[in-house]
């Protein structure tokens, strides 16, 4: 059942998102659905090749680091809600609500997130998020920065 689930959601990804997929390889992609916590350096590698700054693992988690965009952060420690939605709204320039404009950090941003109805379902900021999860939601993004342009 969890490979069907898994190769499901891999065929919709596939069918969707075919720029994100060109830069990673189904492999890669299966082996972060399976994953039940997503680390700073896989969600910054794919952020921000999603959001068209091609490059690999390292470069996008240093990128990252020296933008900001996760600052406490070690490449091997599992990515939160919170630290995921700062990444993303920082990567995409997805604009917040009045607190993330003020105050920008991932307190406010995983708040705009939940509002704008990327992230659902029962959450916390400092929730760790599973690889499931984490394309779910970076699919919701991406639909929505589609229509924007």
């Amino acid at each position: 059942m969890k490979i069907q689930k898994s190769l499901t959601l891999l065929t919709i990804l596939f069918l969707v998102f075919p720029v994100f997929i060109h830069s990673q390889t189904a492999a890669e992609l299966e082996t972060i659905i399976d994953t039940e916590s997503v680390t700073c350096a896989q969600a910054a590698w794919i952020v921000c090749n999603s959001a068209g700054d091609k490059a690999d693992m390292e470069a996008a988690f240093n990128q990252a680091v020296e933008n900001g965009w996760l600052k406490t952060a070690a490449a091997d420690d599992p990515i939160t809600l919170g630290k995921l939605s700062f990444l993303m709204m920082q990567a995409f320039e997805i604009k917040g609500g009045m607190m993330y404009s003020l105050a920008a950090g991932p307190r406010y941003a995983y708040r705009s997130m939940v509002s704008k109805s990327y992230i659902e379902g029962s959450s916390d900021p400092a929730m760790k998020v599973s690889g499931e999860r984490f394309l779910l939601i970076l699919g919701k993004v991406l639909d929505d920065k589609g229509e924007d342009q």
